[in-house]
């Protein structure tokens, strides 16, 4: 912090040195500039690595199904495995109640270890010792069942924090998932071998150690009864037909070339600069924008009638399906977050829709391309890419902010059994919505609603104290409002509807306003 005042006060003083020479005002900005991204660098330097466990189980699957090291895992064992985790994700989802919060559960944390431990030791058994198809099968049933309630519980874990950390560490877990999935790449079997047994027990101890660090009133607490049940059905149609179109194109299983790892890393690090960086040009919004056309884009080049270019395809698949699933896992982290609806109710039936519908995909394809030639498969491809389309400017035209509600029924048809939080959460939406607040100073709002003071803030969002209160500067101009206690009411009134009145515009009253 002493660095981020000491740039601010010598940015103060630039004014007045600068008849000694234009230079020394230059020179003072770059200053500043280095200084802030040294001070929110460090911040994140000092983010500890279990934070980013999410991305082991990526590099995990790698392992048996992007290498050519498994001998007799084929299209079908991806699938089969896929489709594991899917019904395994809905089973949790409808269990929520009595098994929540999932990774406090002892007896589910030593069910999904030895799922995944036992699962992935019957895979490397049938694949090298004792070829049995049914051993295999075993295997994978477990080992993606397991799974499932692994990524049940790293969605405990995000939709325990705000949207600028969902997004950051997710971003740097999936880019430490890619360079170990690198790293493995022309490893020995038996390595291989070797990492796929330990890594599940290595991800399960970074999301409870994980859960560990954080405060205990952040902690997800249990489903009960009268609990919303609502389900944010736009991201999870958006990411069924976008897994339903991968899964038809078979683009999961192809072997691992340097595209894939280069899409997914190329996105993680424009998120997670972009988030970082304050720039008017990013926000939350930005990702879904950029992963439709790279999405697209990946999955035409597979495309009969478009032929196939290996590096290509991958590189926009992976960039625009990473960039898609990083989006859809904020936007679910964030109902959580703001409404409080259960993270293993709404990410189960979302991860199990998506794991079945890719199955399904996968099964469609397998049929056509055996009963209806190329030509009318190719035809298929058209409606499928079409469909993708249709679906992605239908969402977008509707649901157009990360505040959106996205399919979720609260408000009116629900307001009354909705939590205090789910109250408070409608309540910035529709004040943010109504008086065009940008999707940064929504985030201020929303944390200032949460009774946060500017210096907390300022560690949640890894910005400068300067620039929150630049916000709250121009939420209180957009508002017309003076002080913090007039923003409270305005915020606490959640029966008052929401009415944007054009007036002069206020001033902040510095002493009161921005001590938040």
């Amino acid at each position: 912090m002493n660095s981020e005042k000491q740039g601010e006060e010598a940015a103060g003083r630039a004014p007045m040195r600068a008849s000694a020479g234009g230079g020394c005002v230059e020179h003072t900005e770059k200053q500043g500039f280095v200084d802030r991204w040294k001070t929110v660098l460090l911040r994140v330097a000092a983010i500890p690595f279990v934070f980013f466990g999410v991305g082991l189980y990526r590099a995990w699957l790698a392992t048996f199904f992007r290498y050519d090291a498994f001998p007799t895992i084929s299209v079908f064992d991806y699938f089969l495995f896929e489709g594991a985790i899917g019904i395994a994700s809905l089973a949790l989802a409808f269990a929520a109640r009595r098994i929540t919060p999932l990774w406090a559960n002892r007896t589910a944390v030593m069910l999904t270890g030895a799922c995944m431990v036992g699962g992935s030791a019957l895979i490397v058994v049938a694949c090298f010792f004792v070829p049995l198809p049914a051993l295999k099968v075993v295997g994978l049933l477990a080992a993606g069942g397991g799974l499932g309630s692994l990524i049940l519980m790293w969605a405990e874990f995000y939709g325990s924090l705000n949207p600028m950390r969902v997004a950051l560490y997710h971003a740097l877990a999936i880019a430490v998932g890619e360079v170990v999935k690198w790293l493995f790449l022309g490893m020995s079997v038996p390595y291989l071998a070797f990492f796929s047994v330990v890594l599940p027990l290595v991800c399960l101890a970074c999301v409870r150690s994980s859960m560990r660090r954080l405060p205990e009133r952040d902690l997800p607490p249990a489903m009960k009864e009268g609990d919303p049940k609502t389900i944010p059905w736009k991201p999870i149609l958006l990411m069924a037909v976008c897994t339903f179109a991968g899964g038809f194109g078979a683009l999961p299983t192809q072997l691992l070339v340097p595209g894939n790892v280069l899409g997914a890393l190329f996105v993680t690090v424009l998120v997670f600069f972009g988030v970082l960086s304050a720039s008017r040009w990013f926000n939350f919004d930005t990702i879904y924008q950029l992963a439709f056309p790279l999405f697209i884009v990946g999955f035409l080049f597979v495309m009969p009638t478009f032929g196939t270019n290996a590096q290509i395809m991958a590189l926009c698949y992976d960039a625009g399906y990473t960039m898609l699933s990083m989006y859809i896992m904020i936007v679910m982290s964030n109902i959580t977050y703001r409404f409080g609806v259960n993270a293993v109710w709404i990410n189960g039936i979302e991860r199990g829709i998506r794991y079945v519908v890719e199955l399904l995909g996968w099964l469609v394809f397998a049929g056509a391309s055996a009963n209806l030639g190329d030509e009318l498969t190719s035809m298929l491809y058209g409606i499928v890419a079409v469909a993708v389309v249709l679906t992605f400017l239908v969402i977008f035209f509707t649901e157009r902010g990360l505040s959106a509600k996205w399919g979720i029924v609260l408000k009116d048809d629900g307001l009354e059994n909705a939590s205090s939080e789910g109250r408070l959460a409608i309540r910035v939406s529709d004040l943010s919505r109504a008086f065009n607040l940008s999707p940064r100073e929504e985030e201020v709002l929303q944390l200032i609603a949460q009774r946060n003071t500017v210096a907390e803030i300022e560690e949640v969002l890894y910005v400068s104290q300067g620039t929150v209160k630049a916000h709250i500067n121009h939420i209180y101009r957009k508002f017309d409002i003076h002080s913090k206690t007039e923003l409270f009411e305005l915020l606490d009134d959640v029966e008052k509807p929401v009415r944007k009145i054009r007036r002069p515009t206020a001033t902040v009253d510095d002493e009161e306003g921005l001590t938040a």
